[in-house]
């Protein structure tokens, strides 16, 4: 087995097929001529055991700005198993970070609304209501917390969000007949929102088309909100100190005089970066 240069995961072995029935171009793009056959998912080799993990379909796997692994799926995985979140879409290929929409699950945030005695009137005034966001970003604050300690993956950390106004839809094209999301079309049709959470925005009004029961065409109108997500510490990465100038200055020339004692020993597990800040004079 090997891993392409997409993350994509490839086998061969004496007991693969030799071609496709009389359809070679299907065999062209599945096997190549050295014999690797494409299975279409994404993983990688865990360093400790060795044993190969599948995270995702290839052709939704990509690159994050600063060349991390940006796997969505395996992040909109771990937010749906919450019984309040129906769908979820992650964004971030090519970007600094990812930011999510969220669909809540209509019977479930219902009854919770109920038993919490929170009035709404519809789908689009629960979906916007604080309370209902208090709730789904301290579900996203525990799936961060969990990426955070899966060091390939922990980049997926979701740093912004919001509750979309409507269901993602089938009869609207954001969705296919099965339940998965056409991340194109989504990406397309909502990219004033997806520019909000980028910008900073704190909420962004917003026309959508819809297509009603009927076959009729309509719009829903909305200004949604855009919130920060709590962001967990990556495991085994060291944590640099955030001091104000005169702290930093006076923290240098401390780490200097202990760095000449014979003794001296980090103590708060950053040893690596006391000691590159120790030779380049500190910044």
């Amino acid at each position: 087995m090997k891993i392409g240069e997409t993350g994509e995961v490839f086998y061969r072995s004496p007991g693969t097929f030799v071609k496709y029935y009389k359809n070679a171009e299907s065999t062209a793009s599945t096997k190549d001529a050295e014999g690797w056959v494409a299975t279409g998912d994404a993983g990688f080799f865990e360093e400790g055991t060795g044993h190969l993990r599948i995270i995702d379909r290839a052709k939704d796997v990509g690159k994050m700005a600063d060349g991390r692994l940006f796997a969505p799926k395996y992040v909109e995985n771990k937010l749906k198993f919450y019984p309040n979140i129906l769908e979820a879409v992650v964004f971030g290929r090519d970007k600094d970070r990812c930011t999510a929409f969220i669909n809540i699950d209509l019977n479930a945030v219902g009854n919770w609304a109920e038993r919490n005695n929170i009035a709404y009137a519809s789908y689009q005034e629960l979906a916007g209501h604080p309370k209902v966001y208090e709730m789904i970003s301290g579900h996203i604050a525990e799936v961060n917390a969990s990426v955070a300690q899966d060091p390939m993956l922990a980049g997926c950390q979701i740093h912004r969000f919001l509750i979309l106004h409507k269901e993602l839809d089938a009869d609207d094209g954001e969705m296919t007949r099965t339940r998965k999301v056409r991340r194109n079309i989504v990406e397309t049709k909502f990219a004033d929102l997806i520019d909000g959470l980028y910008s900073g925005a704190a909420s962004v009004y917003t026309e959508t088309e819809v297509t009603y029961e009927d076959g009729r065409k309509g719009a829903i109108k909305a200004t949604l909100r855009l919130a920060d997500a709590q962001v967990s510490p990556e495991a085994g990465r060291a944590q640099r100190p955030h001091l104000r100038k005169p702290q930093h200055e006076r923290y240098v020339r401390g780490l200097r005089h202990r760095r000449r004692a014979p003794n001296w020993r980090c103590l708060d597990g950053n040893e690596e970066y006391h000691a590159a800040l120790w030779r380049c004079g500190g910044d």
